[in-house]
């Protein structure tokens, strides 16, 4: 089985890469329409529901927390949005191992 199922993600291949400048990337944000569901994780301990207004932060490195309004979590995941004065809206996911999320105010 395990042999089957590594020849079906084998199939799914790695897509095709481009290398992208700086600003060709940030104009690709722009023009992008974020398109993620909210989803409530059923488990959050703390209570996080989507709108929440949270902070996620790095535990090991580049700690400076991001603020933003979570959009979607899970016990893999977070998702939040936020403007940014360059791209204007977008959402960020970061996994759940190595980071901490915080409820603003």
């Amino acid at each position: 089985r395990l042999r089957a199922w590594m020849s079906r993600v084998a199939a799914i291949g790695h897509g095709t890469h481009t290398k992208l400048t700086r600003a060709e990337a940030m104009a690709f944000a722009r023009e992008a329409t974020p398109t993620t569901a909210e989803q409530a994780d059923p488990d959050d301990p703390d209570g996080l529901r989507p709108g929440a207004a949270v902070t996620v932060a790095a535990l090991d490195y580049g700690k400076e927390p991001i603020a933003g309004t979570l959009v979607a979590s899970s016990a893999q995941h977070v998702a939040i949005r936020r403007s940014d004065p360059q791209v204007g809206d977008v959402v960020v996911h970061f996994p759940r191992a190595g980071f901490t999320v915080q409820r603003l105010g």
